[in-house]
């Protein structure tokens, strides 16, 4: 007999006192947690499912050098899944990666499911026999600590992983990442099994140019406990969030391969991330835990934001289309060499370089950021702002999901960016809007949804980005 199965089965609440005790039995019920779940575990055979598996690992899970994940996130929560879809057998198999630990769980999909799903996300993807890799955004898990706020942090946080998934499926074959996709065909088959996720976007992965030798993984064939979600707090948080806005409805678009921010005609732009490095940028990309005002290469800030130049093969929007909402890029500094290298780096286009004494004021920063004083010896800030009165006007949902991906995905590239030029970058959760707009020399319809923070590390060492996915209790 093995030591899991000596382990006995959970029960339920016991009754407590007399039959009428309602007290009681009340109070053990809201106190009782459900029976841990029963693992099948088993080598995953499948090499084609496996390889995808290793590019998840690889581009949210694997610890760069200071021991944090790949990823940064803006709530430390990091709220969302990923499901893999694919593999080599007559129909698709769908597997949500443990990100975690080295493994994954296979959804119990019926084979007309199964295929439906992979009908689905197959359609506009343009690789043949691709696979793809799903982001799930789980709003609630920010949103029980941000209030409706945290909807916003995980779009960002799911546009960082959703933008280091292709990157490093790039680095291997072709690949393309998707936002208009078929929503509620994808929820209708994976709710009952995984509620209350939203379908961010779609990483779709060909063939490996050269053979990769696949991680070992285990698969766990138990089907995931059914939890009864139905009064729990991602209820009442999903009913928070504007209905067009989870389900999107824009019609697809053709895939092409650009900046995700407009550029006008600057320079060539050098410092953008090639497809054969990012992976390593992936593992050097951290988080900085306090600034230090001294001396750095002029050029260097201005080389780490020049990432945000590189071209990724998306199904957005041409970012020039001035009939758009889009987000703007500004990058704010003091006088002097930092300000002067941006202004013959950085093109223009959506990105704007703000010059203003205030930025050289420790205390000034400080007070944009709310009282972060550990970010008041950065040289440079880099607020992400979409055009809300063109944006919004429009009512069309899935353009806000455009808008916000395009913001996370050159804050993303600008983390790589930081880590080739060796600056110290970090995301600021918290704010002071209407200053930053002042200080920034914004319009009121101009919505800062990001800040960023560059300069030198004080060597205080690395922010640990939080290695643990936050899951809803009882998972």
């Amino acid at each position: 007999m093995t030591t899991r199965e000596r382990v006995p089965r959970g029960t339920g609440p016991r009754p407590s006192g007399r039959a009428d005790d309602t007290f009681g039995a009340d109070w053990l019920r809201m106190i009782t947690l459900d029976p841990a779940p029963q693992e099948r575990l088993a080598p995953l055979r499948d090499t084609r499912a496996a390889r995808v598996l290793g590019l998840v690992r690889d581009a949210l899970c694997g610890p760069g050098d200071d021991g944090g994940r790949s990823v940064p996130s803006a709530g430390a929560l990091y709220p969302y899944d990923v499901v893999v879809v694919g593999g080599s057998g007559p129909y698709p198999r769908l597997l949500k990666a443990d990100l975690g630990r080295d493994g994954c769980t296979e959804l119990p999909l019926s084979v007309a499911a199964a295929r439906a799903v992979g009908a689905a996300l197959d359609e506009g993807c343009g690789i043949e026999g691709a696979d793809h890799i799903v982001v799930l955004a789980r709003p609630w898990l920010s949103m029980r600590k941000y209030g409706p706020r945290g909807h916003l942090y995980t779009q960002l946080d799911a546009g960082h992983a959703a933008t280091s998934l292709l990157g490093t499926a790039l680095g291997q074959g072709p690949a393309v990442l998707r936002l208009r996709v078929p929503r509620r065909r994808i929820s209708a088959r994976l709710d009952p099994l995984l509620p209350y996720r939203e379908v961010h976007s779609v990483v779709s992965v060909g063939p490996a140019r050269r053979n990769h030798a696949p991680q070992d993984t285990s698969v766990n064939l138990a089907p995931p406990p059914r939890r009864d979600a139905s009064a729990s707090m991602e209820r009442f948080c999903w009913s928070q969030i504007p209905g067009a806005l989870r389900n999107g409805g824009d019609p697809p678009l053709p895939v092409t391969c650009a900046p995700v921010v407009a550029v006008g005609d600057g320079p060539a732009g050098l410092g953008r991330v090639g497809r054969h490095e990012w992976r390593l940028l992936t593992r050097l990309r951290h988080s900085c835990k306090r600034f230090e005002r001294q001396e750095q290469p002029a050029g260097a800030i201005a080389a780490a934001v020049e990432a945000l130049l590189t071209a990724l093969p998306t199904d957005l929007p041409d970012a020039a289309d001035g009939r758009r909402g889009g987000v703007g890029v500004s990058v704010l500094t003091g006088p002097g060499p930092v300000a002067d290298a941006c202004a013959r780096r950085l093109p223009g286009g959506d990105v704007r370089i703000t010059v203003g004494e205030a930025i050289d004021d420790p205390a000034v920063i400080t007070r944009l950021c709310r009282g972060q004083r550990h970010i008041a010896g950065a040289q440079a800030l880099v607020a992400f702002h979409l055009r809300t009165g063109r944006l919004l006007g429009a009512g069309r949902p899935q353009e806000v999901r455009d808008a916000l991906f395009r913001a996370s995905a050159a804050a993303h590239l600008i983390y790589l960016g930081a880590a080739r030029n060796d600056v110290a970058v970090t995301a600021v959760g918290g704010f002071d809007a209407s200053a930053l707009r002042t200080v920034a020399g914004l319009g009121d319809d101009e919505e800062v949804v990001y800040l960023m923070a560059l300069g030198v590390a004080a060597g205080t060492g690395s922010k640990i980005d939080r290695l643990a996915v936050a899951h809803a209790h009882g998972e």
